[in-house]
């Protein structure tokens, strides 16, 4: 009985078309990260249950696809490339420090599919692990800003935060350490999408929550932006504010100050942050929510028996923006299917145009045949136009015997006959032209 083809909810499949302008927007991601200094690096999709487990909170961990293997081991695939690339830095402690690298990989998270929130989708990070400088934090900002600055974006916000910060303000507020603060900053991280009075409702039926102290803990916020409420705690939490005060004049000293701001109201989900964090919303497209997130993490590699080391990083949700991005009506093209379609007719025109093919690939030229060398002139040129190929190069036996090539513009239909030894040099100056 035939198999019904079909896919998973929350995964996708991408078609040439889509998926060649997801790989010109991890291009100009590339460019920008590379720009920055970055380096790349690869970690395998599948870990040991062990090198993710007790990194993400309870929330998170209940989102991890864990199964056994057939070898009976208790493994589970990435959720995200930030604890992997721990993994690695505590495995190969040779590595040089500063470590600045940048990856692009697939994660799966077992959550609720939703706009633009998927269950398998691409994200690219880059990192800077040995270094507790608030440039450090400041250049994975910019890293992901001109990122998306290259891909024409100038309408988005990141907003940024910090843990140390945001504790020494709700140590002000009166609110305990220990599990209650923990499910405080999961209530304070939904205020972006569900606002203040949901939060304020939320945190007033916490288990263990004084009926006062939610409305303290919001007083104490603000709106989370005002820089005056963050320099009076600097005798409480000293070493906090000095660092998100560096991280945001070196932030705004890179000319970067129009899109990024403050918001304490961030606190992000994932247990292992520790000071910076930052959210990215794109103004026309709030609903998608953040396409670029990160933090510092300076007590991840500690769960590897490593002494503490100083780490940053920003992600960018690829899947997630690039549909954004599509919704917008500006994604990326990117580029799919042939250039040049050669057409040959005759039985003596094999040789010949197998060389002309390669001469043009290894110029850069994307190049193919028409599939079947026995059907008319017509069919090859119907082939040649439903492949969106710009030239058709007309190979005869009449050609080859004079040395030439018929070249078809089939945009304007107008046709050139050029020598075949210059065939692929004058269309790759033409293309280039264009």
């Amino acid at each position: 009985m035939p198999v019904e083809p079909r896919l998973l909810k929350g995964f996708r499949d991408f078609l040439p078309g889509e998926q060649a302008g997801r790989q010109a927007m991890i291009d100009r991601i590339t460019r920008a990260f590379e720009a920055c200094g970055f380096s790349p690096l690869s970690t395998p999709a599948i870990e040991y249950a062990d090198i993710l487990l007790g990194k993400y909170g309870d929330e998170g961990e209940k989102l991890l696809y864990r199964f056994q293997d057939n070898g009976g081991r208790d493994v589970a695939l990435r959720y995200d490339l930030t604890v992997p690339l721990a993994r690695v830095v505590a495995q190969y402690r040779d590595l040089p420090r500063p470590f600045r690298r940048y990856q692009v990989g697939t994660v799966w998270r077992a959550e609720k599919p939703a706009h633009g929130r998927f269950r398998e989708f691409l994200q690219y990070d880059a990192d800077i692990v040995g270094s507790a400088s608030p440039l450090a934090d400041a250049d994975c900002l910019a890293a992901g800003i001109l990122a998306l600055q290259g891909l024409g974006l100038d309408r988005f916000r990141v907003r940024v935060g910090h843990r140390g910060v945001l504790d020494g303000m709700l140590d002000g507020a009166g609110l305990p350490r220990g599990s209650l603060r923990v499910d405080v900053l999961r209530v304070l991280d939904k205020w972006e999408k569900v606002g203040r009075e949901a939060v304020a409702g939320m945190l007033a039926g916490l288990p263990g929550m004084d009926p006062g102290a939610a409305e303290r803990v919001l007083e104490a916020l603000g709106d989370g932006t005002d820089e005056g409420r963050v320099e009076a705690l600097a005798a409480r939490a000293p070493e906090a504010v000095g660092h998100l005060r560096g991280v945001l004049e070196a932030v705004r000293a890179m000319g970067f100050g129009e899109v990024v701001g403050m918001d304490l109201r961030i606190a992000r989900g994932l247990d292992y942050y520790t000071g910076t964090v930052y959210e990215t919303t794109l103004l026309d497209l709030p609903g998608v929510g953040s396409v670029m997130s990160g933090g510092r993490y300076d007590g991840l590699l500690q769960t590897y028996g490593v002494p503490s080391v100083p780490s940053v990083g920003i992600s960018i949700g690829v899947d997630r923006l690039f549909a954004a991005l599509t919704e917008l009506g500006c994604a990326p093209k990117g580029v799919s299917g042939p250039q040049v379609v050669v057409c040959l007719l005759g039985e003596g025109v094999l040789r010949p145009g197998m060389a002309l093919l390669t001469d043009l690939r290894r110029l850069g030229v994307r190049a193919e045949t028409a599939p079947d060398p026995a059907a008319r002139l017509k069919k090859q040129f119907e082939h040649a136009v439903r492949r969106q190929a710009r030239y058709a190069v007309i190979l005869g036996d009449a050609e080859v015997r004079e040395g030439r090539g018929a070249v078809k513009d089939l945009a304007s239909g107008d046709q050139q006959d050029v020598p075949i030894p210059d065939l692929p040099q004058w269309v790759r100056r033409r293309l280039a032209e264009e």
